[in-house]
């Protein structure tokens, strides 16, 4: 026979606990499929799916220079992103270790049981967080504490391998969608542990500004449904990391290598320039370039003479450019000038259209070339402004030998992804005056160029001149 007395008792004790459970914060209380109290983003996540099992029978092969962690984002690399991948990893040796719908914890459980020694990648991508807060499996804060331990793990295996650390991209169409909010928590939590390259071998990056329009609107183009890249999407992406790839993978670069010859570098207008820099050092503005600085004071002329003293001469500069050179002699120059004891106030770089042209460099190269030469300035002189300069119009006809393209063609490619292998340094100003020697159509303007339309005439210069002087007095007037 049931005592009902008996059962009443139990379930009135039942709704009790249950009342008084629940005056306890909301976020213990929550009904998430989680343990109240525990923080799931470092929780290790049972992850034992077939793709799991593919990526650890990858792993047993090894030859891993590469390796991609993440989440759908990551994953769809594979798919939206495939052809934009091979573009930019297919000849790099690399493993995608991703999985769509992958929270911190599930990136944990993998690692902690995937054959992790079977490879020793030079360089790790990685981007994970968003599908935390997305799930609501843990708050921003505690989404930073598992990507935390997942740089820790991965840095405890390959105590070598350089880390770039991705900031969570943005999700959600507008700025004030909650998920876009949250995921800017979680980035500035990341900034505070790894900014300023805090933790050795892991740069924090942020490529989030690419992604949006001037409104901080995230466009349909780039992510199709506010979260995973469209195949533009993943171009920005792959460009804006180039630079860091290669570091990371320690490539070996031709504008890098150390000239056979001398020739242009070991030049008299090279010991000119050092007979100058030891006798002053009180120079102001220092121009690093090839021919199309140097020009500013090779060409002979009374107008031109002229035009170089109102806008440089007068204001402390030197011209240490010079014509024909290439990154490799640039970078030799450099290193043997005579340059202890300045303290110049800024300085100019505009080099590369050698190496494009005339070697065929590869553009990425030649823009790490700008970076490299950008990086040596800002070790040297630590405060001093850098302005960067973008190739001006180099107007030739198609070569059959590339298909008709024209070299003009390969210095917009190159002016394009300048700024991005620059925009992580400090104090660093990318301009570009080449609008000022092209007609409506895009052309050269031979009135403000050469015979080979290369180089600026007198004309050209004096514009060139006028463009950048407000820029010029701003930097010496700080």
């Amino acid at each position: 026979m049931l005592n009902y007395k008996k059962i009443a008792k139990v379930l009135l004790s039942a709704i009790a606990i249950g009342f008084f459970a629940c005056l306890v914060p909301m976020s213990l209380c929550a009904d998430d499929g989680t343990n109240p109290g525990v923080n799931m983003a470092i929780t290790p996540e049972d992850r034992d799916i077939d793709r799991f099992h593919e990526q650890s029978a990858r792993m047993e092969e090894g030859d891993v220079d590469l390796l991609w962690v993440g989440d759908s984002i990551t994953h769809f690399w594979e798919t939206t992103g495939k052809d934009v991948f091979q573009k930019y990893y297919g000849k790099r040796k690399t493993m995608n270790f991703a999985i769509s719908g992958d929270r911190t914890g599930h990136v944990i459980w993998r690692i902690e049981h995937s054959p992790m020694d079977k490879i020793t990648p030079k360089m790790a991508v990685v981007m994970i967080g968003t599908n935390n807060i997305g799930h609501e499996s843990s708050t921003p804060e505690q989404t930073v504490e598992g990507i935390q331990k997942i740089v820790e793990m991965l840095r405890e295996h390959y105590p070598e391998m350089n880390i770039l650390l991705l900031e969570v991209f943005p999700r959600g169409a507008k700025p004030d969608d909650p998920l876009r909010q949250g995921v800017n928590e979680i980035n500035a939590g990341l900034e505070e542990i790894y900014r300023k390259n805090k933790v050795k071998k892991v740069k924090l990056y942020s490529i989030n500004d690419l992604f949006l329009d001037e409104n901080g609107n995230l466009p349909a183009q780039i992510m199709p449904d506010g979260l995973h890249p469209s195949a533009d999407g993943y171009e920005i992406w792959a460009r804006a990391i180039e630079p860091f790839i290669i570091e990371g993978l320690r490539e070996k670069l031709s504008v890098l290598a150390k000239p056979e010859d001398k020739g242009i570098c070991d030049s008299y207008f090279f010991r000119d320039q050092c007979k100058l820099l030891s006798e002053n050092k009180d120079y102001k503005i220092l121009m690093f370039g090839d021919s199309i600085t140097h020009n500013w004071v090779r060409v002979d002329t009374p107008e031109q003479k002229a035009a170089w003293e109102k806008y440089y001469g007068s204001k402390g500069a030197i011209n240490l450019a010079v014509g024909g050179d290439i990154i490799p002699g640039q970078i030799w120059r450099y290193e043997h000038y005579p340059l202890d004891g300045l303290n110049p106030k800024l300085i100019f770089l505009e080099i590369g259209v050698n190496d494009l042209t005339s070697v065929e460099t590869p553009k990425e190269e030649v823009a790490y070339g700008n970076r490299y030469l950008v990086r040596q300035f800002r070790k040297r002189w630590p405060d001093t402004p850098i302005v960067v300069m973008k190739m001006i119009p180099f107007q030739f006809d198609g070569n059959p030998k590339h298909d008709g393209a024209t070299y003009q063609s390969w210095v917009d490619e190159f002016n394009e992804i300048l700024p991005l292998y620059v925009r992580d340094i400090p104090n660093v100003e990318v301009v570009d005056i080449g609008d000022l020697y092209r007609d409506e159509n895009g052309k050269a303007i031979p009135e403000l160029m050469d015979s080979i339309l290369v180089h600026p005439n007198t004309e050209g210069y004096k514009l060139w001149g006028e463009r950048l002087d407000p820029l010029v007095e701003k930097y010496l007037n700080e």
